[in-house]
């Protein structure tokens, strides 16, 4: 694990622990698009490495290879760190110590997980709300000062949940449910593009050289590699490139082109980041990375 730091944004204000446990992309076959696009996430998110943890943007805490957060800053609703959370405690022995002081430090606070993933108070019940999360990971109100009691139990937070996510026994777990987010998010408007272009129902039956092309494989791993820090937006942008009824080959690239420069959030730098990892990672073809994801969009 290594040190936490304090870490400001915009105007918020926590504590950041990158992971040091590498997800190494030479053991996933070139040919399972859904994979690929897991491993891109992740690569974007937390640089393809297992541990990262962050409590610096108002979503409270943000775990796991592609950050599940805690809440949902717009509406502060509980995010999907917890139902993430359900996953891991009903894959993993009950022993297990990394995930034992989690929940004891969900007890301490008041607090257990139900059987479908809320966070609920223990004293009526209710639902945990996000000024209450915040309060609890990012103190006081997701600015965590530089130092004192509320740096001090941020710091131990992000601690306790590094160890359990830089546990291998949660890797699987931590892959299974990335991909399964990526499938169901915007699984809609995202079959709509399996079927037009590969006659399957979804991501998970893509198999390059079968059903998908070269092209069509890269650009929907971009788009999901997006899609995860902004489901919204990213699915306006898909819905739009759709619609201009494009064959195969002109949608890949009108999509890639549409997200890589889209002035939303940091995306063009984003687009640097998701590209520079797409030729390190040996998993694409380099005619077709060109091709595709040009340095200049």
């Amino acid at each position: 694990m290594t040190q936490p730091t304090r870490v400001t944004y915009r105007t918020w204000a926590g504590i950041s622990i990158r992971g040091d446990i590498p997800w190494d992309p030479h053991t996933i076959k070139k040919e399972n698009h859904l994979d690929k696009a897991c491993w891109l996430t992740s690569a974007v998110e937390v640089g393809a490495k297992f541990g990262t943890v962050q409590s610096y943007d108002g979503a409270g805490i943000s775990c796991g290879i592609d950050q599940k957060i805690a809440l949902f800053p717009k509406t502060m609703l509980q995010g999907e760190l917890w139902k993430f959370l359900l996953k891991i405690e009903e894959g993993i022995p009950a022993s297990n110590p990394n995930l034992k002081a989690v929940l004891d430090g969900l007890d301490k606070a008041g607090w257990y997980l139900d059987t479908k993933g809320v966070l609920r108070q223990k004293s009526n019940g209710a639902p945990v709300n996000g000024q209450q999360l915040r309060a609890e990971f990012s103190p006081p109100n997701g600015v965590v000062p530089a130092s004192g009691p509320d740096f001090d139990k941020a710091v131990h937070w992000a601690q306790t949940m590094s160890r359990l996510m830089s546990d291998p026994v949660t890797f699987n777990i931590q892959t299974r449910q990335t991909k399964n987010d990526l499938l169901t998010s915007q699984k809609d408007l995202e079959s709509q593009v399996y079927s037009r272009y590969c006659h399957i129902v979804d991501a998970s039956a893509a198999v390059l050289g079968t059903n998908i092309t070269p092209e069509l494989d890269l650009a929907m791993c971009v788009y999901h590699s997006f899609s995860v820090n902004a489901p919204g937006k990213a699915r306006t942008v898909l819905q739009e490139v759709l619609n201009q009824g494009h064959g195969v080959l002109d949608f890949s690239k009108a999509l890639v082109k549409a997200l890589g420069t889209n002035t939303y959030a940091n995306w063009k730098e984003r687009y640097t980041r998701t590209r520079a990892n797409i030729i390190s990672s040996g998993l694409f073809d380099a005619a077709v990375i060109t091709n595709i994801t040009p340095a200049n969009l």
